[in-house]
């Protein structure tokens, strides 16, 4: 749910979603540059959770400039389903 595609951010990010899905194990989710495949995992929780609060996301050390979002979510056989991603833009932080 949030942040959006394309939106742009700063400071501590509020991560918004639904991760509910039958024989729910866990979920993830990272960041990574745009462009990159070097995913960082950020935040992860285990239990299932319908449009609420997932977690938050620093943003305060990062570069400024594109980078992806994504969220992941994985059964409790280890079945990871397909990641929901969104490409957002961390602006600089100032105090």
């Amino acid at each position: 749910i949030s942040p959006t595609s394309d939106a742009v951010v700063n400071g501590i990010v509020g991560v918004e979603g639904t991760v509910d899905i039958p024989d729910f194990g866990f979920y993830k989710f990272e960041i990574a540059s745009s462009g990159s495949d070097n995913w960082l995992t950020i935040q992860a929780g285990d239990e299932p959770k319908i449009e609420e609060e997932l977690g938050f996301w620093d943003t305060t050390q990062l570069n400024p400039g594109p980078y992806q979002l994504r969220l992941i979510v994985t059964d409790n056989q280890g079945v990871e389903r397909e990641p929901c991603a969104v490409q957002v833009v961390v602006e600089e932080f100032t105090e």
